[in-house]
């Protein structure tokens, strides 16, 4: 459902050849979120039932962040790692592209009749990188934006979404215009659909932090 005032964009689906074509004119391959997949998988199968319950996604969630910002930063051609407000991405200023990891639902990684949705409500940072996905860099003349945006800010924010099921590792990378009365995404303008990743044992989706109101650092005299 579009959001008050939000004129409807209607969605581009990528697959296949498509699919690798337009990650490639984003500086970016399949391989890279394979390997990914892969290695927050092989880290979250580490974890033990004497662990917390919901640590095994955390895990997948942390160890999939970083090893593809190991894979991008790898190229060195001008990946970076973005740390704004807390809200962890890999993030290229120069191509205006940032990645943030996020669980999804049984409707990501494939053309289905409901549009995708986040597996878990999303916040505030989201929130405002949605908005900056959807209203560009007119974002910042808005009054409520005083200070000047930073880093990946400044990049519109795509999210690879991931759905464990059947054994398999479901994904893609898109890009938010919206989010939904559950504040689990609603729009979409772009959806690149990888192939599914088959892997073995226990599969689980990633589980992101929580997300809250940026932390505030107030100055004074002691």
């Amino acid at each position: 459902m579009a959001q008050p005032g939000q004129e409807y964009i209607e969605c581009v689906i990528h697959e296949g050849e498509a699919a690798v074509a337009r990650l490639a004119s984003m500086g970016l391959r399949v391989a890279h979120f394979d390997a990914a997949v892969r290695k927050g998988h092989d880290r979250s199968s580490q974890v033990s039932r004497v662990h917390p319950r919901t640590y095994k996604g955390q895990v997948m969630w942390a160890e999939t962040v970083a090893e593809i910002r190991t894979q991008l930063l790898d190229l060195n051609q001008g990946w970076d790692i973005g740390q704004t407000d807390n809200y962890e991405t890999s993030f290229h200023s120069g191509r205006g592209i940032a990645i943030a990891v996020v669980g999804g639902d049984v409707n990501c990684g494939e053309r289905t009749f409901s549009a995708p949705k986040a597996s878990r409500k999303r916040g505030p940072v989201t929130a405002k990188r949605i908005r900056k996905n959807l209203l560009g860099q007119q974002m910042f003349d808005l009054p409520e934006f005083k200070d000047p945006p930073q880093d990946d800010e400044l990049c519109d924010t795509w999210f690879l979404m991931l759905n464990a099921r059947d054994n398999r590792m479901y994904l893609e990378l898109s890009l938010a215009t919206s989010l939904g009365p559950d504040s689990k995404f609603g729009l979409w303008r772009e959806r690149i659909i990888m192939p599914y990743i088959p892997l073995r044992g226990a599969v689980v989706t990633p589980m992101e932090p929580d997300e809250t109101e940026p932390p505030r650092v107030n100055v004074g005299r002691k």
